[in-house]
C-alpha cells in the first residue's frame, strides 16, 4: 500500500486559516485512507500558544532539529508527501511530494512574515519547479502563481477550502464566548489581528457608523446599539492594533474575544449581524463561506480571491470607502437582511473539505501512475 505522509507543521504554529486547511485535509485524508496510508507528521517543537524565550527557542529548535529530522525521514520510492507550507526541506525534491499554495501576500510583501519566514520563502521557486503536483486554494491564488513563477496553469490544481462539519447543522444559541456576553447586535469580524486584515479601515467604517447612528437617531436603548466584536488566532503583528483599538472614541462597544472554540464559531457567526472582512489579500477567505453558510451577510472588498464569492450572496464593494461601507451595512441594520436559503444550501454544497481531499488524493495518485 502507498503511504501518503502530511505536514502538519502550521498545526503547531498558527491557529488561522492555513492551519484550519492542513488539519481538515489531513483529517479528511485519513478517513477516506484506500489506497492509501495517511500518515500525519507534527513537529513537537511548538510555537503557538509560546512566548518570548521560549516561542523564540521553540522556533529554533525546529529549524534546526525537527526539519533536518523530517528531511532524513526513511521513505520507500513509492511513498507520496504533501506540504500545506512552502517549507519543504531540500532532500524532498528528489522525490514524490505535493504542496499546497495558500496565497502569495508574502512572497509579494515580505513584511506579511517574521525574519524567519523571509528566509524561508526564498526556497519557494524551486519547491515549485520540484513538486510533482501544485495546488492552490482559490483561482486567483492559482493565476497568481502562474503568472509570477511562469508555471504552465495545466500544474495547478484547484483545492479550495471547505466548511468544517460543525457549520452543517443549526448551532444552538451563545449568551457568552470567552466568558464575554455577547451584544444583542454587532458586526463580526474573524481573523487574526494582522496588517493584510486591515482592521484599522473597519477601525473608521464602525467609527463612522456609530457616528451617523448617533446623529440619526435619538434611540438611547443601549439593547440597539451594533457593536463590533473581533476574535481570531494568535498573529505576531498586533500590538500597535491594540492600541489603536484602545484609543478608538468607542473603545467600548469594541469586544475583543480572542481565540473562540471551533464549536462556538457557528452561534457566533449566525448571530452576528453581519461579517465585515475588509482584507486587502486573501488566498481564499475562509471566514466568508463560514458566515454565509449560517445565514450572516458578509461585507468583502473586490480584491485578491474575496470577489469569487458575489455569486454566493456576499457584497463586494469596489473600494475602501468607509461611506460606501457604512451605506450597505445600514441597509442590513434597517432591513434585518438575512441570506435566503438557497443561497446558504448552495454554498454547502460547494465547498465541501472531502472534495477537497478526494482532489488531492486522486490528483497525487494520478501522478504517480
Amino acid at each position: 500500500m502507498k503511504r501518503l505522509f502530511v505536514d502538519l507543521s502550521l498545526t503547531n504554529q498558527t491557529e488561522t486559516g492555513s492551519s484550519v486547511y492542513a488539519w481538515e485535509v489531513c483529517h479528511r485524508l485519513m478517513r477516506q485512507a484506500l489506497p492509501l496510508q495517511v500518515l500525519p507528521l507534527t513537529s513537537p517543537f511548538r510555537v503557538l500558544g509560546r512566548s518570548g524565550i521560549h516561542r523564540q527557542l521553540n522556533g529554533i529548535l525546529r529549524d534546526l532539529l525537527w526539519r533536518p529530522i523530517l528531511a532524513g525521514l526513511e521513505a520507500r520510492p513509492d511513498d507520496l508527501f504533501l506540504f500545506t507550507n512552502t517549507f519543504v526541506p531540500r532532500k524532498f525534491w528528489r522525490r514524490q511530494f505535493g504542496v499546497v499554495i495558500l496565497d502569495l501576500g508574502a512572497w509579494h510583501d515580505r513584511a506579511l512574515l517574521s525574519w524567519r519566514g523571509r528566509l524561508g520563502t526564498r526556497s519557494l521557486p524551486a519547491v515549485l519547479d520540484h513538486a510533482a503536483h501544485i495546488f492552490a486554494i482559490s483561482e486567483y491564488t492559482a493565476e497568481d502563481v502562474a503568472q509570477v513563477f511562469a508555471v504552465p496553469r495545466s500544474r495547478i490544481t484547484l483545492a479550495p477550502c471547505g466548511l468544517s462539519e460543525t457549520f452543517l447543522a443549526p448551532p444552538a444559541p451563545l449568551a457568552t464566548i470567552n466568558t464575554v456576553p455577547l451584544p444583542a447586535r454587532y458586526l463580526l469580524h474573524v481573523g487574526s489581528l494582522e496588517p493584510k486584515k486591515n482592521i484599522p479601515f473597519l477601525l473608521q467604517v464602525f467609527a463612522l457608523l456609530r457616528q451617523q447612528t448617533a446623529t440619526s437617531t435619538r434611540q438611547t436603548d443601549a439593547r440597539s446599539i451594533c457593536k463590533l466584536v473581533l476574535t481570531g488566532a494568535e498573529s505576531w503583528h498586533d500590538a500597535s492594533l491594540r492600541q489603536a483599538i484602545a484609543e478608538h472614541p468607542y473603545s467600548e462597544d469594541i469586544l475583543l474575544l480572542g481565540r473562540v472554540a471551533p464549536e462556538d464559531l457557528p452561534a457566533l457567526y449566525r448571530q452576528a449581524v453581519a461579517l465585515v472582512f475588509p482584507s486587502v489579500l486573501e488566498g481564499f477567505g475562509l471566514p466568508v463561506i463560514e458566515a454565509l453558510s449560517q445565514g450572516t451577510p458578509a461585507l468583502v472588498q473586490a480584491n485578491s480571491s474575496l470577489s469569487q464569492f458575489a455569486p454566493y450572496g456576499a457584497t463586494v464593494l469596489n473600494d475602501f470607502q468607509p461611506e460606501g461601507w457604512v451605506g450597505r451595512i445600514r441597509e442590513i441594520l434597517a432591513l434585518e437582511t438575512r441570506m435566503p436559503e438557497n443561497l446558504k444550501k448552495t454554498v454547502r454544497d460547494t465547498f465541501n473539505w472531502d472534495r477537497t481531499a478526494t482532489i488531492i488524493r486522486r490528483t497525487m495518485l494520478d501522478s504517480t501512475t
